[in-house]
Formats: C-alpha cells, structure tokens, sequence
C-alpha cells in the first residue's frame, strides 16, 4: 500500500508541473513601465543634446526613429574619443568611417541611405533660386529653417528617415543595428554637420559646387551666348540701361535755369577708419566661431586694412 501511495503522489506531482508549465516572466508593474519610458525618454534627450546646432539634433532624431535608444546610448563613449573615428567619407547616399574597437584593425562602417533623384533636384534648386539670402546663410556654416521646409513642402526630407530600419554594416562580430560602431558614426556625423550643415545636401545627392553651378547655369549659359555673339560681331557698342545727358544739353539746360556749371559736379570724401568696424559690425562675426582669438585677429586684420586703404587713398588724391 505505501508503494501504491507513493507511486500516486508522484503521478498526481507531475501532472501538476504538467499543468502548470514552465515558470513564466512576472509582468512589470505600471510604476516600472513608468521608470522604463522615463529611462527611454532621458537617453533620448542625452543623445540629442550631443550635438550642438538645431540641424544636428535633427539629424540624430531623424536615427533615432530606429527605435533602438539604447544601442545609439553604446555610442556615446566611442564617438568622445576623437581618435576612434578615422578616414569619415560623406558621399551621395552613403557614409563610410573607420572605428577603432577593441581588435587591433578598426572596423568598418557604411551607412547607406536613399538619396534625392534628379527630378526631385529640380524641384529643389528652383525653390532655393528664390532664397538667395538663406543660401548666403548656408554658405557661410549655418541651415536656415526656410531651406528645410522647401525640401518638406516638396516631399523630400533633408534628414533621412530610419523609422524603417537603418542600412548599414559594420565588420565587427555585433550583427545587430545598430552596433556602438554605427552609433558612434551617427552621432559624430552630427557634430560635423554642426559645422558644415551643406554635407547634408550632398548626402542627399548634390555638393556644394554642384549646386551652386546648377543655380547660376541659367545666367552663365545666357552670358556664355551673349559674349559669343558679341565676339562675332564687329564694332559692337557696349549699352547700359543708365540715362543719358550729353554735354550739349547739360549747357543747355544750365542757361535755362540760370545754375553753375558746378552744381553738376560730383564728389566724394575718404573718412578716417574708427573704432568701429562698420563692416564688421554689420555682417557680424560667424556664429559657428567660437573662438575668441579668432574674432580679435579679424578685427585686427579689418583695421589694418582700412587703414592702409584710406593713406593710399591719401596719397592718390
């Protein structure tokens, strides 16, 4: 009977386990979700704050999207240490940089992304045809708002979108995306395009001499057939849309109205340079300087010249 007993306790023992299954992960408790999303939120903030200009956190936002804020966290180490990140290329649609890991070789990583087509390119540079004070801005280290929304109204996003997935490889032996090697990457992209916020359209397809060749064509090509023309043309007569008053009228009309011949006269003064760079003080110092020496060499560099320029001024008169 005791074995009988046993052997029935043992088979009811089973069939408990049995029906109840192997141990399933308890369920976070809504104050832990809340200290998750919490979590989340503040390493989002962390990465974005990386970068210093509005268009750079962008640029780490539009990554963001991947989903993956933690792995882009990984990155954060790497891309401080300057000397990781080598040989960085930023051509039309890809990126390639070396990272230097924890092996001997550096890895390799290419981000790769689908960059504008011509037909949408011509849409573009005709908008930015009408934007000559924000292409100044741009040519001069900074991306005006203006310029991104011509790319949004038109429906290509100057900041590529990974809310799809990222395409990129890195040789290390992480196969997930990103790897702290791509994080890194990304994140070291932004603080280039701090400085050069241009590297952005020729990530999308055109460089900077491109676009500008492209803006001027139709001038350049007009006064390309004008100069051919006129080189073919024998004692061609120059012709400004200036109005004209010769001598003989001017004479005339002085007698008429009883005026000196004087008063037609036309002169002007050299001023003695200032404390004040107006020049300077006008177009104002690029803000992507940081350098406090830099802005005192300029205005050293201003003065000097100025002040050359009004003694030979001087001595000419």
């Amino acid at each position: 009977m005791i074995k009988i007993d046993n052997r029935k306790k043992e088979f009811m023992e089973n069939r408990r386990i049995k029906r109840k299954g192997p141990d399933k992960p308890q369920r976070k408790s809504e104050y832990e979700k809340e200290r998750t999303r919490e979590e989340v939120e503040q390493i989002k903030k962390n990465l974005v704050n990386f970068a210093k200009t509005s268009w750079g956190k962008q640029w780490i936002q539009s990554n963001l999207q991947i989903g993956r804020p933690f792995r882009m966290q990984r990155g954060i180490e790497y891309v401080k240490d300057e000397r990781r990140i080598e040989n960085l290329s930023i051509s039309t649609g890809q990126i390639f940089a070396t990272v230097q890991g924890t092996a001997p070789t550096p890895y390799r990583v290419k981000i790769n992304f689908e960059p504008i087509l011509e037909e949408g390119w011509k849409i573009i540079l005709k908008e930015l045809t009408k934007k000559t004070i924000n292409l100044i801005e741009l040519l001069e280290g900074l991306l005006p708002e203006d310029i991104i929304t011509i790319f949004d109204e038109n429906g290509y996003s100057l900041f590529p979108n990974a809310s799809k997935g990222l395409n990129a490889t890195c040789s290390c032996p992480d196969t997930a995306i990103p790897c702290k090697h791509i994080a890194a990457v990304i994140l070291y992209i932004a603080r280039v395009l701090d400085y050069n916020p241009f590297l952005l359209l020729e990530l999308q397809g055109k460089s900077k001499s491109e676009i500008l060749n492209e803006l001027s064509l139709g001038q350049g090509a007009k006064s390309k057939n004008e100069a051919e023309k006129m080189s073919t043309t024998s004692n061609v007569e120059f012709k400004f849309n200036v109005p004209k008053i010769s001598i003989v009228e001017l004479s005339s009309e002085q007698k008429k109205s009883g005026t000196d011949i004087e008063d037609y006269n036309i002169g002007f003064t050299f001023r003695k340079p200032g404390k004040i760079i107006e020049t300077l003080e006008n177009l104002g110092v690029p803000q992507t300087i940081e350098n406090k020496a830099f802005e005192i060499v300029l205005r050293s560099i201003y003065r000097k010249i100025t002040s050359k320029i009004h003694d030979t001024s001087l001595e000419l008169g």
